[in-house]
């Protein structure tokens, strides 16, 4: 009955505990007050950072209610992260709760609703100003963006959301102005990054802002520029804590008005800085929070989401930087005269923003009265000499970026060893990475025997495209069987001499099977004419271009002998709309949208929607005018060779071959990101292929070179969001022609397709070193903690345990009371054996107990056993005092009292 009872309060126990740690969520709603006022916070889940200047993202799922952000309480340090920002949007741009790579959100209604750093306090907007979001507004989600700046373990930060439900008069947003045009020489001072726009749409009313740059920045300022005059609007230093500083007057902003700035660098290392994300690269950001009357519906409602202005980026009128004040480059004295300090009247200018002083935090710090300020610039100038000079080819750096768990080597001499736990070769597959300190050209290894050469068809020709099915297990190749590219197949204006050639009598697409190397199946005879790129979707839909036929195919899967969209006029080059010069190749969305790389003729990268109607299009002819760096002007191509998309990242990258260069633009907006060379300039050739790695951890981007003039082809592992170089290799035997490159789930298989004229040399398969060639040795392997099967596996785990474990200390007590009671009651029956026999005393029992198992008590009525004669006999042996007779008699008596005493004890 007791152990019943005690099973049945150990269960319900046991439930209440795991009920209650699902209730204890990262998000904690406070109750609402007087005034409708409530917080709810957003913090990371115990959170493992895995490498330096690593991103994550936490989305918050608003509840369906009209809401207003009134205000935001940071609960985050600088000694935990680089930055945070906080986006309202209307899809999160994962549908995890948690995730690490990518965007905030996806789709175009998105919103910046707040931005920290270094140690910045807490604010509220001004009074009647808010962000609706919620209910009738196109923001269901809140989503925490914190860019760590080292590894950290068991994080929980975050921000907390003040909200209301009170409508406000004035809605707020948030504009974002800067430049990505940012490249610091070594050793130099006072560089300048301008930008300027022209403002179009309603009044609104600038009243705090927030600037941010990396740790070369000096001063980011704004301003405003009304009929000739210049009004400052902030000017700040970025290495102060970064908040939205409060301006001394709000600033009003009209139609035609100009807005222009600059970000001041000082760069005393001797390298080149260039824009980027992480902390060893630069930004130039100035953010300016405004208030806004909304316009209304016919019923009288708010119209949200529509935000006059979002974005004033590069330098669209740069003869305007000439009205920039001189005194721009000197930063000011401290945060509270971040504001332009003037008198005049401004709509909205009730809106004087404070920040919040609940929190015992102040906005304005100065050095001189502020001690821990003084800490705090300490600490700035020791992030400006940290990591410097490390090793740029970091294998663990490597490993990360692929998503591939790393684990760390004893010494120089040891391999580095790593367990795909989540690959498709199963959890037992152990991958080696030569020289634990250098990256060498064994990081991947040629497979000789692949492809299988006999299966493939005699007339294999150069390869224009090579691409892997989703399941990763089929490899199709696009090539031109006996046709070569040459002059006598084009007239002038690239047309194609169609009634002299015709079209590829020979099948020019096959499916290779990846492990064996066969082919699987070979079609398209008599369907192209000069084959060259291919790429194949998220629903598997197989894309191609025909530079003859100036026109790109899309084919269903289930139908490869008739495209079900048809992109380009055949045989009709042009640089319309509607018409294409030779497209080398295409990236396509998740939604079927789709980019073209017109590249050869047009210079032109084209966005066309899943319709194959025209969207927009990005890139020039290069004009002969060239950087400082000695390069042509960003978005100026020479042939677009080769696009790769990265669309959670929002990364269109392309491959710039004759100006042997990558260039990466915003997929959503054409903006231009970055430039990537791989080599120095002197050392490198034209870059012919470039593809993002699958399902691998941020932005892994492979390219290869080839061309006659690059003395050793190679490949290039690039972090595409930094611009990094990874590692490179170069293959044994020596690519001699490479032209197309694809990449399996993580990077551990690499395959290239050459312009061969035999099929021996025509595709090379490259994989990470196998199990096989592993040294027997023991390893440990890391437990990631924060592995979400691992957690969930665990709490399972436990909530079996913990009653099994509790039912056994319960069993162990119960029974070693038991235990105590069953020898209490033995001693009490032979000390009455003892007193009715008369033949042994207590101290003879004692002292003759045996070790080890006892016979069974067997009781013979009336008569001493043989083992008390010689108890008796052993004492009387041991003893020099002859033992008389009234001593014997008195024995009994002796026993009495103590059975007496131990069945009382009972």
């Amino acid at each position: 009955m007791d152990k019943s009872r005690f099973g049945i309060t150990t269960t319900v126990l046991n439930i209440f505990l795991g009920l209650l740690s699902i209730v204890n969520y990262n998000y904690a709603a406070s109750v609402k007050n007087k005034d409708d006022l409530f917080s709810i916070n957003i913090t990371m889940p115990n959170f493992n950072t895995t490498q330096g200047d690593q991103y994550s993202f936490l989305q918050y799922e608003l509840p369906d209610e009209e809401l207003a952000i009134v205000g935001y309480s940071p609960l985050i340090t600088m000694n935990a992260a680089h930055h945070m920002l906080t986006f309202a949007c209307a899809k999160p741009g994962s549908n995890k709760r948690f995730w690490t790579s990518g965007q905030a959100c996806t789709g175009s209604e998105q919103l910046i609703i707040h931005g920290w750093a270094r140690n910045a306090p807490s604010m509220n907007l001004p009074d009647d100003v808010g962000f609706p979001v919620g209910r009738n507004t196109p923001y269901k989600y809140i989503v925490v963006n914190i860019h760590y700046l080292t590894n950290i373990l068991n994080d929980k930060s975050g921000n907390q959301i003040i909200m209301s439900r009170k409508s406000r008069k004035y809605q707020a947003g948030v504009m974002l102005a800067g430049t990505s045009q940012i490249y610091l020489k070594a050793k130099t001072h006072s560089v300048r990054t301008p930008f300027s726009c022209r403002y179009n749409g309603p009044t609104i009313s600038i009243f705090a802002a927030r600037v941010h740059a990396h740790q070369w920045a000096r001063v980011n300022s704004l301003y405003r520029v009304r009929d000739g005059v210049v009004t400052q609007i902030v000017k700040g230093d970025p290495q102060w804590p970064q908040s939205f500083y409060p301006l001394t007057s709000p600033i009003e902003i009209q139609t035609d008005d100009y807005l222009i700035g600059q970000c001041v660098y000082d760069n005393d290392d001797d390298q080149i800085i260039r824009v980027g994300p992480t902390h060893k690269d630069e930004m130039c950001n100035v953010y300016a929070m405004y208030s806004f009357e909304p316009t209304k519906t016919a019923n009288g409602k708010q119209k949200t989401g529509e935000a006059p202005i979002r974005s004033c980026w590069d330098n669209e009128f740069s003869s305007l930087a000439n009205l920039i004040p001189p005194d721009s480059d000197v930063p000011p004295r401290k945060p509270s005269d971040i504001g332009e300090t003037g008198s005049g009247h401004h709509t909205h200018a009730e809106h004087a923003m404070n920040p919040s002083t609940g929190n015992g935090k102040h906005s304005s710090i100065g050095s001189n009265d502020e001690p821990s300020y003084d800490e705090y610039m300490d600490e700035v100038e020791n992030m400006r000499h940290r990591n410097r000079g490390q090793n740029p080819y970091d294998i663990n750096k490597v490993l990360s970026h692929l998503g591939l768990p790393d684990y760390e080597y004893v010494d120089a001499q040891n391999f580095d060893y790593l367990l795909p736990t989540h690959l498709t070769y199963g959890k037992d597959q152990t991958v080696k990475l030569h020289n634990a300190k250098i990256m060498s050209s064994n990081l991947y290894t040629c497979i000789d025997t692949w492809p299988d050469v006999k299966s493939l068809p005699n007339q294999l020709g150069e390869i224009g495209g090579i691409a892997l099915n989703k399941a990763n297990d089929e490899l199709i190749v696009f090539h031109r069987g006996p046709r070569k590219w040459e002059n006598k197949y084009f007239s002038g204006n690239y047309r194609f001499r169609n009634e002299a050639y015709g079209p590829i009598d020979e099948d020019v697409l096959l499916h290779i099977d990846t492990r064996t190397g066969q082919m699987k199946s070979r079609w398209g005879a008599k369907m192209f004419y000069m084959p060259h790129g291919l790429t194949i979707d998220h629903a598997g839909n197989i894309w191609l271009t025909d530079i003859a036929m100036h026109q790109v195919f899309m084919f269903k899967p289930n139908d490869l002998t008739h495209p079900a969209l048809t992109v380009g006029e055949m045989f009709q080059p042009g640089s319309g709309p509607t018409q294409l010069c030779r497209p080398a190749d295409i990236a396509v969305m998740k939604n079927g949208d789709f980019f073209v790389a017109d590249g050869y003729c047009n210079s032109r990268i084209i966005k066309f929607n899943r319709k194959g109607e025209y969207i927009t299009e990005w890139g020039t002819p290069m004009n002969g005018m060239h950087d400082n760096d000695g390069y042509p002007l960003p978005n100026q191509w020479n042939i677009v060779h080769s696009i790769a998309l990265n669309e959670d990242a929002q990364l269109l990258c392309g491959a710039d071959r004759e100006n042997y260069r990558i260039q990466c633009l915003n997929s959503n907006t054409g903006e231009f990101q970055r430039q990537i060379r791989v080599e120095a300039k002197d050392n490198i050739g034209p870059i012919y292929a470039i593809e993002f790695a699958p399902n691998a951890n941020g932005t892994v981007l492979f390219a290869v070179t080839g061309g006659s003039e690059t003395p050793v082809k190679k490949v290039y592992m690039i972090d595409a969001r930094s611009g990094d170089i990874l590692t490179s290799f170069d293959s044994n035997p020596h690519l001699i022609a490479p032209h197309d490159i694809a990449i399996s789930s993580n990077g551990r298989e690499i395959y290239v397709g050459e312009l061969a004229s035999t099929s021996a040399n025509a595709l090379h398969k490259f994989e990470l070193a196998k199990r096989k060639d592993l040294p027997t040795q023991i390893f440990s392997k890391r437990v990631y903690l924060n592995d979400k099967n691992f957690r969930v596996s665990l709490i399972i785990m436990a909530f079996f345990a913990i009653p099994v474990f509790l039912a056994v200390i319960f069993g162990c007590i119960i029974r070693i009371r038991n235990l105590r009671k069953l020898r209490r009651l033995n001693t009490f029956l032979s000390d009455v054996k003892n007193t009715n026999t008369g033949s042994s005393s207590v101290l003879g029992d004692w002292m003759n107990r045996r070790k080890g198992f006892e016979k069974l008590d067997q009781y013979s009525d009336g008569e001493n056993e043989p083992l008390d004669n010689d108890m008796n006999d052993d004492l009387n042996t041991n003893s020099n005092d002859e033992i008389k007779p009234s001593q014997q008699t008195a024995t009994p008596s002796i026993n009495n009292n103590v059975a007496f005493k131990m069945g009382a004890s009972l």
